[in-house]
């Protein structure tokens, strides 16, 4: 769910969400598991197999760990290889680089020093390093491709592996953000958990959320919706009040738009109507940003919280639930949804472009029906055939409620915020994280407090485009 060349310009993925600073909130990803022990030669691994003769050998990068990941993606590398014969594909399925060390710094390395992987998963968005001059444009690839076409996949996620009008990567996933809601605390309420019912604006939103807020004294028994508890929806949250954070085709930040300045007094004000405006009291009562186990959704101090489709499977929610679209802010016009893909690009200087690029298409396209059984991350493919959904899901709500959702989701991913398409994609987050949370916390106003960032990404975009 990464930066550029020497150091990173941010977090990666992983701490993105673990350092966000608004609410300790958390998001499981298959892939961001503590590394195991690698598995033996043998067991499944690609790695281990002796490639046969005229065969072309590829290796690939990851830093998948889980021992979903661990079961799964050597049987999706099996399936290239079958259909494939003349690739033989190199892998660890072990959190980072052969041989250790941090996945960014040691493959920016490698790109430098002209020795780079044939191909790379990246949690953070291609158009960032693309930027940059590390990954390798593959429009004439997609042009020829069997799958890949330039119009195969969601607009949206599309543009995240975009730069200057060329294509740097290719989307797997885009699972989709939504607002989930206990529909067992709804009846309670009297509340429709109907989707049709929830609310259509912001206004509407917080009054649903103000209805299940309760105090006793000072304890907070229960709680609403947090809205700015997942961070990494930002950019959906400024479109849905009409605004943008980063203007890809103008190649320029609107972070101190009044839009957006806007967007941020609505969270004040709901701060202060239903949480006593003390954002450290409040985050002193829970983990408002999660649907798992240790989330406040789950232990019952939340009717609502926001995530991704994964979380539909990965969660393993023990009670009744549904999921929403986002309502729309005073100053905008329509509902949208944020994603947060998996990304599979070519680094430059990559000896088998060829190669690398059909275990890249591949992966992102039919091979992600393999993957999407097991775990759903909703496909950034718009071909991906009718009728397949992740197991899990079907066990737990049954087979059609299960392609319900996932149609939901699926449609969702139609109309999508702008997103993951800066070059400076982490610096510019982390800014406006802080910059969010100094509003939160009373010491700037929005307007004040969003000028500041503004000064600060355009200055590092310039830097960065100069350089």
């Amino acid at each position: 769910m990464e930066r550029m060349p020497s150091k990173t310009d941010g977090f990666s993925r992983r701490d993105f969400l673990r350092w966000s600073g608004l609410t300790g909130g958390s998001l499981f990803l298959a892939a961001c598991a503590a590394p195991p022990a690698q598995p033996a030669a043998g067991e499944g691994a690609a790695a281990s197999q002796a490639p046969a003769a005229e065969q072309t050998t590829i290796s690939w990068w990851n830093q998948f760990s889980s021992a979903t990941t661990q079961e799964v993606f050597p049987v999706v590398v099996g399936q290239f290889e079958a259909l494939h014969p003349e690739i033989n594909v190199e892998f660890e399925i072990s959190g980072g680089p052969p041989g250790g060390g941090d996945y960014i710094e040691v493959l920016l390395a490698r790109i430098a020093a002209g020795n780079p992987p044939d191909t790379i998963t990246l949690w953070t968005p291609p158009s960032q390093f693309g930027a940059q001059g590390a990954l390798v444009a593959i429009d004439d690839f997609m042009a020829n491709a069997q799958w890949a076409k330039p119009d195969a996949f969601y607009e949206g996620p599309l543009k995240s592996c975009q730069w200057n009008g060329s294509t740097y990567g290719l989307p797997a996933s885009a699972g989709a953000g939504s607002i989930f809601v206990n529909a067992d605390k709804f009846a309670e309420a009297g509340i429709s958990a109907k989707r049709e019912d929830f609310p259509k604006t912001w206004a509407g939103l917080q009054e649903l959320s103000a209805k299940f807020t309760r105090w006793e004294g000072d304890d907070l028994k229960q709680a609403g919706l947090i809205p700015w508890a997942a961070g990494w929806l930002k950019p959906v949250w400024s479109t849905l009040n009409g605004g943008k954070i980063f203007d890809a085709d103008a190649n320029a930040y609107t972070v101190d738009s009044a839009q957006n300045a806007e967007w941020l007094g609505e969270w004040v004000k709901w701060l202060d109507a239903e949480y006593g405006g003390d954002i450290e009291k409040l985050n002193f009562f829970g983990n408002w940003g999660s649907a798992y186990a240790d989330g406040a959704f789950q232990l019952g101090l939340s009717s609502m919280v926001l995530d991704g489709s994964w979380a539909c499977t990965d969660a393993e929610i023990p009670f009744a639930w549904e999921v929403m679209p986002f309502p729309v802010g005073p100053s905008g016009s329509q509902s949208v949804t944020g994603f947060w893909p998996n990304w599979w690009a070519m680094p430059k200087g990559t000896p088998h472009p060829d190669e690398g690029f059909l275990f890249s298409e591949y992966l992102c396209t039919e091979g992600w029906i393999t993957w999407y059984e097991a775990v759903m991350d909703t496909p950034a493919w718009k071909a991906f055939p009718e009728g397949v959904l992740t197991k899990k899901l079907v066990d737990g709500v049954g087979q059609e409620r299960a392609q319900e959702i996932h149609n939901f989701y699926a449609a969702e991913l139609e109309n999508t915020a702008e997103m993951w398409n800066s070059p400076i994609e982490d610096f510019a987050s982390d800014t406006l994280d802080a910059a969010i949370d100094e509003v939160l916390h009373r010491t700037k106003s929005p307007a004040e407090a969003l000028a500041e960032v503004q000064s600060i990404v355009e200055a590092k975009l310039q830097e960065r485009l100069a350089g």
